[in-house]
């Protein structure tokens, strides 16, 4: 819960708190993309351009570009070769304002119109955090692939369609949660915050709500799982002895 409400805020700050006259827009909110200190386990948002905080990028009035400049950069090693020369290929595209942008995104984390026409917004922004609290509760990827004994072949599987049948059916969201968490965790207080979640991911992004509301809703939770956590410490004013009397 710590590191989600870091988290909200941190890109709440980006959206609305800057003090600056544009909407600015983070575009790389991934998994990858959260930095994570020890021990107490605070969450910093990382990968976000200087060049944005500057004003080089507005992102108020984004240029249209074409499909076929639309590219997916992936976080897999193997893939370094592919994505640098897509890189050398692409260093002469001008600023955004300009003609031709080109854009880049992880599979996952890519809201459905930002898959269609490239245009990062903060609703795009808003769906990738969604993700990233799915990611936290569960444990799993954003997709994956699952072998399908019925069909006989490798089906894949999203996180966003597991955690609303998690929400579906009574009991579910226990069996869905990170296993690594063993039941250490308020149930009631999951289920709203998974539920928070699947509003980021929303299909239509006028229906996503904005970052202030959700850090607002996370801190909350936070709340009510810290006090969850406090009413379970043990006692420290009592003694046990284990001598015979």
């Amino acid at each position: 819960m710590q590191i989600a409400t870091d988290l909200a805020h941190g890109l709440d700050y980006i959206h609305n708190k800057t003090g600056l006259s544009i909407n600015l827009v983070h575009n790389h909110i991934k998994s990858s993309s959260v930095v994570v200190t020890e021990p107490s386990f605070k969450a910093k948002i990382c990968h976000f351009g200087a060049a944005q905080l500057c004003g080089e990028t507005d992102v108020r009035s984004p240029s249209p570009i074409s499909k076929g400049e639309i590219t997916e950069i992936s976080d897999d090693d193997d893939d370094d070769d592919e994505s640098d020369s897509k890189l050398k290929n692409s260093r002469d595209l001008k600023r955004m304002g300009s003609g031709r942008m080109q854009f880049q995104g992880v599979m996952g984390y890519m809201s459905p119109e930002f898959q269609s026409s490239g245009v990062a917004t903060q609703e795009s922004d808003v769906f990738a955090f969604g993700v990233v609290i799915l990611e936290l509760l569960s444990g799993d990827e954003p997709l994956k692939y699952k072998f399908d004994k019925s069909k006989r072949e490798f089906v894949k599987t999203s996180l966003i369609e597991s955690a609303k049948w998690a929400l579906e059916g009574g009991g579910r969201i226990r069996q869905w949660m990170d296993r690594r968490l063993r039941d250490s965790f308020p149930v009631d207080v999951a289920e709203k915050l998974t539920r928070v979640a699947l509003e980021c991911v929303h299909v239509e992004p006028d229906k996503r709500p904005n970052m202030g509301r959700v850090a607002g809703k996370v801190s909350k939770l936070y709340l009510e799982s810290k006090t969850w956590s406090d009413n379970l410490t043990l006692p420290t004013d009592i003694s046990v002895s284990l001598a015979p009397r």
